[in-house]
């Protein structure tokens, strides 16, 4: 199993939307908390940028007094 077959299978924190060529992933909602929560994954997969997969996009929001993450895009590779 690869990490993100892992990451979305047993993962918390997050929502993903996957389709065949990649997967979209996001907080769970928009609390300081869920927010919060979600830095942890995006920090995560970008880390494990390589790893079967390749991070086409991250959008930072700018409804927070933080520079958080809100969205993570990657692309699976073979």
């Amino acid at each position: 199993m690869s990490y993100l077959d892992d990451l979305i299978e047993n993962g918390t924190g997050f929502q993903v939307r996957r389709s065949p060529s990649g997967a979209s992933f996001k907080p769970t909602g928009g609390s300081d908390a869920e927010m919060e929560a979600f830095q942890a994954v995006a920090r995560t997969l970008i880390r494990n940028d390589g790893d079967g997969y390749r991070i086409t996009n991250t959008h930072r929001t700018s409804d927070q007094a933080r520079d958080l993450i809100d969205i993570v895009i990657v692309t699976i590779v073979e």
